[in-house]
Order: C-alpha cells, then structure tokens, then sequence
C-alpha cells in the first residue's frame, strides 16, 4: 500500500475538528490561534524523533530537506485542539478576574525543554520519545505547582487529547492506512505494547501533550474559568 499521503489525511481530519472548534466557540478563537501558531514551530523537534522512534513519508515536501511541512501544520492543529478540547466539551467560559500571568516562565519551560531533548536523547542515547513524555511530565507539574486550579484542566485535556490520538489512528491508520504504523513506526525501539494496534507510546505522548498544552494558555495569559454555579 502507498502510505504517501497517510500523514496529510491526518492532517485534514485534525483540520476538520480545529475548524469545527474555532467556528462554534467564537470566545475561544484567539486562545485556539495563539496556541495554534506558538505551537507550530515545534514541528521541527521532529528532527529528534526521526533517529529512533519513526520515519513518516511526507507529500507537501520538506523544510531544508528535513521535515516535512505535514509536521508543521500538525503541530498548528494538534496545539489549538488540545488548548480548547476541555473548555468545549464541559461549556466553560473564562471569568473576568486574571491572576498572575507566567508568559516568561513558559518561555524559560520551552527552552529548557529542547535543551532536555538534545541532552536526553543526543547526548545520553534515550529514545525520543520517552525524553519527550518524561520532560511534559516535568513542565505540566510545574505548571500545577503555580497554578493548582488548572488540575482538573490538564488532567482533563490529557485524558480527551489522548481519547482523540486514539480514534484518529484507529480511523485512518487502522483502517485506511492498515499497516502503516508497522512500516514507519521502529517498533523495536519501543516497548512493542499495542492498544487496538496503535503503540502505547503514541497515547502517553498525547496524554503529557494534553496536560501542557490543556492549561497552557490559562498558565500564559493568567486567566481563570468562571466557576459552575450548582
């Protein structure tokens, strides 16, 4: 089977959702494209995870021959998806009372991050992967610990953006894609734990995703959810 065009199926069904939020929750437009476009540029730490953990095929071409434009534009939906996925499904709207934003310590979280990449996976030799799930562990705990009323935020987010990882690939690459997971997946490198086929290291990425990126915009911006009257 061809698998070309696999990645940019993602992609459109990922825009489908992203579109589907950005048009029904016209409050949460600027938090979905403020993440969206922050978010986007991490689609070149791709370069980390190509040494041990997967070789995708792009069809849209690549960035300095490296990677592909599909990881750009992943990045772009899956950052605005996991922002807003809790606010949506449980109807949450923000209160007008902010708290102390912590924009330069999110900041200082990234960059800490790529060095912890370079120095977890380059440097020592661990899989991709499990320094990436490790470090969202980290700066989600950070977060919590500065702000402990975005627990149900992150915890949520991870559970909903990882119950959506699951259903995409169950859809598209289980389906429509059989068998590409095992052509471009190194399942060697990894712990060879499949749910409904899909690597059990794609859903623990999607989970620490979701509590980073869930209250992250809230952490930013100190930004607080009105409380839900009983």
């Amino acid at each position: 089977m061809d698998y070309q065009y696999a990645y940019l199926t993602m992609n459109i069904f990922f825009l489908l959702v992203w579109l589907v939020l950005f048009i029904v929750r016209k409050d949460l437009r600027r938090e979905i494209l403020t993440m969206s476009v922050l978010i986007a540029p991490l689609g070149i730490t791709q370069i980390f995870f190509f040494r041990d953990y997967w070789h995708p095929t792009y069809s849209l071409g690549t960035i300095f021959g490296v990677v592909g434009l599909e990881e750009i534009i992943f990045c772009f939906l899956i950052g605005g998806i996991a922002a807003v996925i809790y606010e949506e499904i449980f109807g949450l709207r923000y209160a007008k009372r902010h708290v102390k934003n912590h924009l330069y310590f999110m900041l200082g979280c990234s960059v800490l991050g790529i060095l912890g990449m370079i120095i977890g996976n380059i440097v020592l030799g661990f899989n991709s992967m499990y320094v990436s799930i490790v470090l969202l562990l980290l700066i989600s705990i950070a977060i919590l610990i500065f702000r402990h009323d975005l627990l149900k935020d992150a915890l949520f987010s991870g559970l909903l953006v990882g119950l959506f990882m699951f259903i995409s690939y169950t859809l598209l690459f289980n389906t429509i894609f059989d068998g590409v997971i095992q052509k471009w997946w190194l399942l060697k490198n990894l712990s060879g734990i499949l749910v409904s086929g899909v690597p059990i290291e794609e859903l623990a990425w999607a989970f620490s995703w979701g509590l980073v990126a869930g209250p992250a915009y809230e952490f930013i911006t100190g930004l607080k959810f009105k409380k839900i009257a009983n």
